[in-house]
């Protein structure tokens, strides 16, 4: 079977691009095609198929099977334009008798009108979400749903020990946008600071988050990671991650390591409340991540728990491949 991936990849979001990583660890990869912007960008990185993202009809007709996700595709509160793409994509999937699965999204905010087109587009179709939140705005759409988890969950774990150096850099994960966040994010690094903590930084989608990043004091230490993989590893490395992207909550989750969470969207609360932790608010006050990083709350439990249902979820890909 030929299958087609529809997500936000080749745009330079290792967030995403490791989410894609992780599903392909579930998939017979010969047969897969990514739609991208990258293409040749996603061939090199993942190993597989790739076409641009705007030439989904010639690829849906060469392919069996459509996959959307995983991601924050179903949502129009960034871009009415993302939301119609998506849906746009699956439905044209459907009328050329494509087997269509939506896998690992997280769905809103939605508008009333997005709401509908999300209802309309999903009649009939297998969709698998990865939190309780989607699940809950689906089941008001009378969409039925299976609950999953993030497939970064499931990227290979680094060869690093299970508790970091006491020496090691508290690290600090921006997001684009949000200047707010960034000044949180600076006050908190020049109180770190004074009390001797070694700092890092790590942009997980440069082209938004670099600027930012900039914008922090120069003792904190600028790293890059070229892969998911490599950002897995620098994360592992860290004392306590404070993240402004999900997956930077994510790999963190993934490599053992405490976190704290700014919720800038409803998928990083959801994904907050699912591990036990708490969700900072925008803007972030510094005192209260302070706090948590000086008494990190252990969440591996919950996010043992999950990692199980990410693995569910690829049994549960496949098998809804295969009918």
């Amino acid at each position: 079977m030929k299958v087609l991936i529809s997500g936000y990849y080749g745009f330079g979001n290792l967030g995403d691009e490791a989410l894609l990583a992780g599903m392909l660890t579930g998939l017979q990869t010969q047969g897969v095609t990514v739609l991208s912007q990258r293409p040749a960008a996603t061939r090199a990185l993942h190993g597989v198929g790739a076409a641009h993202r705007l030439r989904g009809l010639s690829a849906l007709l060469t392919h069996d099977a459509l996959i959307s996700g995983g991601g924050g595709l179903l949502q129009d509160k960034t871009s009415a334009r993302s939301l119609h793409y998506y849906l746009g994509v699956i439905t044209l999937a459907k009328r050329l008798g494509k087997r269509v699965i939506v896998y690992g999204q997280s769905v809103g905010p939605l508008s009333p009108s997005g709401e509908r087109a999300v209802a309309g587009a999903l009649r009939g179709v297998p969709v698998a979400v990865r939190d309780r939140a989607s699940q809950r705005l689906l089941e008001r759409l009378d969409v039925p749903s299976t609950l999953v988890a993030d497939a970064a969950l499931l990227l290979p774990k680094p060869a690093a020990p299970t508790d970091a150096a006491p020496t090691a850099s508290v690290l600090l994960i921006p997001r684009g946008g949000y200047p707010e966040i960034t000044a949180a994010l600076a006050r908190l690094a020049e109180t770190l600071h004074g009390e001797g903590v070694a700092l890092a930084g790590l942009a997980l989608h440069p082209g938004e988050d670099a600027a930012p990043l900039a914008e922090l004091p120069p003792t904190v230490e600028r790293l890059e990671a070229p892969t998911p993989q490599a950002a897995l590893v620098l994360i592992a490395g860290s004392r306590h991650v404070v993240s402004a992207r999900l997956h930077g909550l994510i790999l963190a989750a993934r490599a053992g390591r405490p976190f704290s969470g700014i919720a800038y969207d409803p998928k990083v609360t959801a994904f907050l409340e699912e591990v036990g932790n708490r969700a900072h608010p925008i803007p972030p006050d510094p005192a209260a991540l302070l706090r948590e990083i000086t008494r990190p709350t252990p969440a591996l439990e919950r996010v043992a728990e999950l990692t199980a249902r990410a693995r569910d979820g690829l049994t549960w890909l496949s098998a809804s491949l295969a009918r």
